[in-house]
């Protein structure tokens, strides 16, 4: 970075006079400290002693050195920094600045947790714990202290030991194949399935990850030797087997499990072998519809559910969640719950939060599974969120994309958006419009003929990007070409800077489907890359932000499906399965 040499850190003496013109602004940036003559020396010293210890030498971290000198501004030119973004933030050598209203511009760091930015000052290690924000309707910003706001810099961090309060769940004690059972004959070109100490055969073509109908049932010799359909895997995963008795069974891991529907509760839960003597295992729906995960300890957790229906304007709200069938309200709370519970988990554990997207969400059920839910962490975040304080340290903002499930398309890009709207898992919460979203609606609505289908794409677009911004998602300009006729049709950041896709769509008949461009498939990583080769060259942003994110495999996709009535269906796709 270069100086000017009115610089305090150049020149002899200060000038009271810091530059002129627009193009020049005092920049509070890192400065080189000056070495310790002292510390060098006794460095030194040491190096010549083999037992230094002994002799007293202190180990480098207690040596006395000078603390750190005041801060110091460095004059930068307006052409150096460049200008501001959409979000009024300057970037410069992988830094990031904002202008202040005292007018400094200061290095700020973003925190992906608090989803604010913090100053980094030229003697600081860290990000400071002050804050700045940024004032309505301008480019500049105003900075508070940490007496006023004194949560630090949030990062992810290991879950703190405690008592796990989720049993051990030994799923090979709800094994029900008929272990022991004499396998059936090979026949190609079929899977054989052992259920119950019968033989079923399936295709060996079949996957829930690829689903396809015709590949989804399941036959056996019956007792006279003849070849029947005697079941068929549904694209939940359940595994429907016909006849007297009737049953249906899941594969949880390498394991099938013997699944009931609870009549008090309507939900299903895993059946345990007779001799074991366990209880029951209720089933959630964990990061796709084919893959389940056990269920909170409802019975256990009251604080969190008091939290969080306080958070979401439940308060009066006292019944058991464990007990008989949910409210309406009862399973709003528990769908925040579950998506702010698989969002820590995703944060907090490395090799889940740098994984590809495609296998991010069968990581958190396998932790589920393995380790239980974060509760400790969960009350922290819920407590913080339902008085509307400062998260604690660590504790991530909650994004509800963090936490849903990923819808996958049939082959060719088919999307059933009423089996969407059937699990609150799948779909982005429901709210209530505020005026300048009802007011979109009917702008809308007045478009709603055939002849105003660019007008009528337009407004539909906007009522997407106003739902976003309005629940604090960070719009970022740009992602088009053509006159901004084609591309992505937004491109957002969620508070923990996870960066998203929006393809916006008219759900016709409650389906939708993703138009095949030669040679991919709209939201395809093909797709996305050739739409980034043809954004335009002045691109503000967005193009920037999709291709890091892209390359990183940290890109997340999402749809839009607008229903014949307005209501707006967000949710998450993978394209993987289009190709099968």
């Amino acid at each position: 970075m270069q100086q000017n040499t009115n610089s305090p850190r150049t020149a002899s003496g200060s000038s009271s006079r810091v530059g002129s013109g627009a193009d020049t602004f005092m920049v509070r940036d890192y400065g080189a400290p000056s070495r310790s003559a002292a510390a060098v020396n006794q460095g030194t010293l040491r190096a010549q002693f083999v037992d230094a210890d002994r002799y007293g030498i202190p180990q480098i971290s207690a040596l006395d050195v000078p603390g750190p000198t005041p801060p110091q501004a460095v004059l930068v030119t307006g052409d150096t920094l460049g200008a501001a973004d959409a979000e009024g933030v300057r970037h410069a050598g992988g830094r990031s600045y904002v202008d202040l209203t005292t007018g400094e511009t200061v290095q700020v760091v973003y925190d992906p947790a608090s989803g604010g930015y913090h100053p980094r000052l030229p003697y600081q290690l860290a990000a400071s714990s002050a804050v700045v924000q940024r004032m309505a309707g301008a480019c500049t910003w105003t900075s508070s202290t940490p007496a006023t706001h004194s949560r630090a810099m949030s990062m992810p961090s290991p879950t703190p030991a405690s008592v796990r309060l989720d049993p051990q769940w030994d799923l090979h004690s709800y094994d029900a194949s008929g272990a022991g059972a004499t396998q059936g004959a090979v026949i190609p070109g079929k899977k054989n399935y052992l259920i119950g100490g019968q033989t079923y055969y399936g295709d060996t073509q079949f996957s829930l990850d690829y689903y396809r109908v015709g590949m989804s049932k399941l036959h056996r010799f019956n007792d006279r030797g003849k070849w029947v359909v005697s079941g068929a895997i549904a694209e939940d995963g359940m595994v429907q087997i016909h006849g007297d008795p009737a049953a249906t069974y899941l594969y949880i891991g390498n394991v099938l499990a013997r699944i009931q529907v609870d009549s008090a509760r309507n939900k299903y839960h895993l059946v345990a072998a007779a001799q074991s003597g366990l209880p029951g295992i209720f089933l959630d729906t964990g990061g796709s519809r084919a893959s389940w995960v056990p269920e909170m300890r409802l019975d256990s957790i009251g604080d969190i559910i008091s939290a969080a229906r306080k958070r979401l304007g439940y308060s009066a709200v006292t019944s058991d969640m464990s007990q008989g069938l949910m409210s309406t309200m009862d399973k709003q709370t528990y769908c925040y719950m579950r998506q702010y519970a698989r969002q820590m988990i995703a944060f907090d554990n490395a090799h889940i939060r740098n994984a590809p997207v495609q296998y991010r969400d069968r990581l958190i059920d396998a932790h589920i599974w393995r380790h239980g839910y974060p509760y400790d962490r969960l009350l922290l975040g819920m407590r913080a969120r339902a008085e509307r304080t400062a998260l604690p340290l660590g504790i991530v903002q909650f994004d509800p994309f963090q936490g849903m499930a990923t819808v996958a398309p049939r082959r060719e890009g088919g999307i059933n958006v009423g089996a969407v709207l059937q699990n609150d898992q799948l779909y982005y919460p429901q709210r209530q419009r505020t005026p300048d979203e009802q007011q979109l609606l009917d702008q809308w609505k007045a478009l709603n003929t055939t002849d105003e289908n660019i007008l009528r794409g337009q407004a539909n677009e906007k009522m997407y990007q106003a739902l976003l911004e309005n629940d604090g998602y960070r719009i970022i300009p740009g992602g088009t070409y053509g006159g901004g006729q084609n591309g992505f049709d937004l491109v957002f950041k969620g508070p923990a800077d996870d960066v998203y896709v929006l393809e916006v769509k008219h759900a016709k008949s409650g389906s939708t489907s993703m138009a095949k461009v030669n040679p991919d498939y709209q939201m395809e990583d093909g797709w996305v890359a050739r739409v980034l080769s043809r954004l335009d060259a002045n691109d503000p942003g967005a193009g920037q932000v999709v291709e890091e994110a892209l390359r990183r495999q940290r890109l997340f996709k999402v749809i839009g499906a607008t229903l014949p009535d307005g209501k707006l269906v967000l949710f998450k796709i993978d394209m993987s399965a289009v190709r099968a």
